[in-house]
């Protein structure tokens, strides 16, 4: 009999252990989910300050994100997860592995890259807990942020593949382009006597009788040839009414081919000249003869569509999602990339061949329909 009750008070002991555990455990949660105990740690006073001057602590609709809000996602097994990998970061504090802001900035990528990642993993669960898909009125938002948020909606994106650095300071991401420069430069020269149309690979400056022309890359030249290591061509193109320093690619279309110098202007040969209503001005189809380098020169388009992808993948897919060329058109690639190229380190030179090589795959040019792009 005394047994029986031995054992069912013990029961009833680990019943309440228990529960005062999982009290315990649950203030000690509740607790350390405030801001104020998070930004306690010496090491936490950067991001402090980068949260307090940013629109997720202080708006015209006075909601506030604290910390929990945005690092601790709702879903419990992620929750627990959360809060036991945050261990780590007690330790880090214990340790000092931040002293300073020196120290944060050489860890700031690897921190970013992790909460990235879980957020991916998440699906943006904690951004969800206020920004619910379901609840936008796009007409209300800008007509970029319709028409990127629609993209993300068509290819299953999360919120984190493109809204990141909203709170937090972006890091510096490392970017290297050189290899696929190096491959490009390979090329040069690369072409023969059977080739008809042969490709600037980068801003390059041509002759063109009394003055010069910038030619741009994948600027395409024919009707060519070759007197020791000058090469002799026809660039054709279009000019708009009123700007006529500039040549393009296709009539109505700003795909630069080349910038003319004010003499230049009187070498140019008119064709045609038509009045385009879409964009209601007269544009003259021209062409002019060019001499420049031979080397400055490559029959290997694939190369330079090569050059083109990798600057996209390296450059502008470190802070959203990839673009499939064919979602914009050629002229609102000029845009798109203007708006964003001085988030990125690329120069002059390669944000033109990454716009122009864009430009080449857009949903209004005939090839968008069989590249495959993305």
């Amino acid at each position: 009999m005394w047994g029986k009750k031995k054992g069912l008070l013990f029961g009833i002991f680990l019943f309440l252990l228990g529960g005062l555990a999982f009290r315990l455990t649950q203030g000690i949660f509740h607790k350390t989910n405030s801001t104020e105990f998070c930004v306690s740690c010496h090491s936490m006073s950067i991001p402090q300050e980068e949260w307090e001057g940013s629109v997720h602590f202080a708006n015209s609709k006075g909601i506030r994100a604290e910390c929990a809000d945005c690092h601790l996602p709702p879903d419990s097994w992620h929750y627990v997860k959360a809060k036991v990998m945050a261990v780590k970061d007690v330790w880090g504090e214990i340790t000092g592995k931040i002293p300073d802001q020196e120290a944060y900035e050489a860890h700031r990528l690897e921190m970013a890259q992790a909460v990235w990642k879980s957020m991916k993993e998440q699906d943006s669960a904690t951004c969800r807990t206020c920004h619910k898909t379901e609840a936008w009125i796009l007409g209300d938002q800008s007509e970029q942020a319709q028409t990127m948020h629609k993209l993300a909606a068509e290819t299953n994106q999360t919120c984190i593949d493109c809204h990141k650095g909203l709170v937090h300071f972006i890091p510096d991401i490392p970017t290297d382009s050189s290899a696929a420069t190096g491959e490009l430069s390979r090329h040069a020269g690369d072409f023969s006597a059977e080739n008809a149309e042969l490709y600037a690979f980068n801003i390059s400056a041509a002759k063109t009788g009394t003055g010069e022309i910038r030619l741009m890359p994948f600027a395409k030249l024919s009707d060519w040839r070759q007197e020791d290591d000058t090469l002799h061509a026809v660039v054709n193109g279009w000019q708009q009414s009123g700007a006529e320093n500039l040549l393009y690619q296709q009539m109505g279309k700003r795909i630069l081919v080349g910038v003319l110098d004010d003499n230049a202007k009187t070498d140019v040969s008119v064709i045609s000249s038509i009045h385009d209503t879409v964009t209601n001005s007269d544009w003259q189809q021209v062409k002019l003869t060019v001499s420049l380098p031979k080397t400055a020169l490559t029959a290997n388009l694939d190369a330079l569509n090569a050059y083109g992808k990798s600057l996209d993948q390296t450059h502008c897919s470190t802070c959203h999602a990839t673009i499939p060329a064919d979602h914009y058109t050629a002229n609102q690639w000029v845009g798109v990339i203007n708006s964003m190229k001085d988030r990125t380190s690329m120069s002059d030179e390669e944000v033109r061949a990454v716009t122009i090589y864009l430009q080449h795959f857009a949903k209004d040019m005939p090839a968008a329909a069989t590249s495959g792009v993305h």
